[in-house]
């Protein structure tokens, strides 16, 4: 199984190649818009070395540096892709960072941690991703807040609205915020189910590896319905501060766990 990991994992890392390569001639003057399908089917072939790797169980560094990769690339294509041309499709990354701290999770033993330190690397590595997605989600919160009193302070005729950002720069920016958060946080879950088995006493029924699923349930369904009509900005602007308190509680159940 190791050997088909790897096998996969070079496809990917040439599908990776070449949709850069094809990416870089469409930046040419006068170019055609290229197709990014070896994008799409890299990404694919890496998911499935990821999941073979961690099946397989016998090579932790490897499967590691596999995961740490997967959530790398997959943040960056939810973040630029999303952003640019809006797709559906992309909502499936947050599901496979999901489904990824699942199957990690649950096929984890506790074992030490590597002599490579690959076991302190994929915790660092975690821990990166959720202090940024946290970052994310404290901007995404905080410009919602703002969006919302200043629609109120408009909708009174109040003269504190002109002291306020103006609604289109709050808008833009707690959405961006909104979809960063949710790339990193395909990071974060991604590699928290290799991190769970170094923490005694921290499982997938944890407070805290819950409200993280949470989040990821309502942000995808926040962009779901976004990217559908069905959701207008102040309902965006309640999910930002939904996915703020989220994390709130998430940070609280972190320290509590750690200082009793």
């Amino acid at each position: 199984m190791h050997e088909i990991a790897i096998i996969l994992l070079a496809c990917a890392g040439i599908g990776y190649c070449v949709a850069a390569a094809l990416r870089w001639r469409s930046l040419r003057a006068e170019a055609a818009p290229v197709a990014m399908w070896p994008l799409g089917l890299a990404l694919v072939l890496h998911s499935a070395s990821v999941v073979i790797s961690v099946v397989d169980g016998r090579f932790p560094d490897f499967t590691f540096a596999v995961l740490g990769v997967w959530a790398a690339i997959a943040s960056l294509v939810f973040l630029a892709r999303f952003l640019t041309v809006p797709s559906k499709w992309l909502l499936a990354l947050p599901v496979g960072g999901m489904a990824l701290l699942v199957v990690a999770g649950a096929l984890a033993g506790r074992v030490p941690a590597p002599e490579g330190g690959g076991g302190r690397a994929i915790i660092t590595v975690h821990l990166l991703f959720m202090a940024a997605h946290l970052a994310a989600a404290v901007l995404s919160g905080a410009s919602a807040i703002l969006y919302l009193l200043a629609v109120r302070q408009l909708k009174a005729a109040s003269a504190g609205a002109f002291q306020l950002p103006n609604l289109p720069q709050l808008d833009h920016l707690f959405e961006r915020s909104l979809v960063a958060a949710t790339a990193l946080l395909i990071g974060g879950l991604a590699t928290g189910g290799a991190a769970i088995q170094y923490r005694d006493g921290f499982s997938l029924l944890h407070p805290t590896a819950l409200l993280a699923l949470v989040t990821m349930a309502v942000l995808i369904a926040a962009l779901a319905l976004r990217l559908a009509d069905r959701l207008g900005r102040r309902g965006t602007a309640c999910a930002a501060i939904g996915v703020l308190a989220l994390n709130a509680a998430s940070v609280f159940s972190v320290l509590v766990d750690q200082h009793g």
